[in-house]
């Protein structure tokens, strides 16, 4: 049916509290919101792949010889997983009609607690384990090198995105602003370019000592 709170057919425009709870007067675009789920999906996969990442670090740095897979798989909570066996994820729950404000990050018990963080980062994970592996053959054998090379790739992509914001700033500066090169350092010299990038490194490092560590082969091949 027509009218202001329906997606329109022409361009999928989407109006109003009616069409989505939450937009307010406003309207959101189909390519928008695509967008933005995207966006927030690569940053709740980034945040529990990189608590999986290193609760491994930590094994691995402590790890005995002739600890198994299975070891390792039930120390991060993921053993038995696969073979069609993810967990379901309830694609038609409705949203909630109230948006509570939430807990600040530093009030969380999480925020000076590690184990109190990776039962949520593993929360997380476990809720987006559907939308990472796909349909991929999943075993015991093969869970971890999908995650690490999926952990690998979006750390990658977020430095190249913070790398491509910065260089986007810089252009328009230096053809908006005067002498905007003068005072401004360059996106490849930039220490939060920079930083993104050593982390990204550090990571595919990261996953390659859990890899040589626990015997966890093919981790570095990206995986997006």
């Amino acid at each position: 049916s027509g009218g202001e709170g329906s997606k329109s057919n022409k361009g999928g425009v989407f109006k109003t509290d009616r069409a989505i709870p939450g937009l307010g007067a406003n309207q959101l675009t189909e390519k928008g919101r695509q967008i933005g789920i995207k966006a927030y999906t690569d940053a709740l996969q980034r945040y529990s792949l990189r608590g999986l990442l290193d609760r491994l670090v930590n094994l691995a740095a402590s790890q005995q010889k002739g600890s198994s897979m299975v070891d390792v798989l039930r120390h991060v909570g993921l053993e038995g997983i696969g073979g069609g066996n993810l967990p379901a994820v309830d694609t038609n729950a409705p949203s909630k009609p109230v948006v509570n404000w939430p807990i600040l990050p530093w009030n969380e018990a999480s925020h000076t607690d590690a184990e109190a963080s990776w039962k949520h980062q593993h929360s997380v994970l476990l809720n987006e384990l559907p939308s990472i592996l796909g349909n991929s053959n999943t075993n015991n054998n093969n869970i971890l090198p999908q995650l690490l090379q999926k952990c690998i790739a979006l750390e990658d992509d977020h430095a190249k995105r913070v790398y491509k914001s910065k260089s986007r700033d810089d252009a328009r500066g230096v053809s908006t602003v005067p002498g905007y090169k003068d005072v401004h350092i360059p996106a490849e010299k930039d220490s939060v370019v920079l930083a993104a990038k050593e982390e990204a490194d550090k990571v595919k490092s990261d996953a390659q000592l859990v890899g040589d560590a626990l015997c966890v082969s093919g981790v570095t091949r990206s995986r997006l």
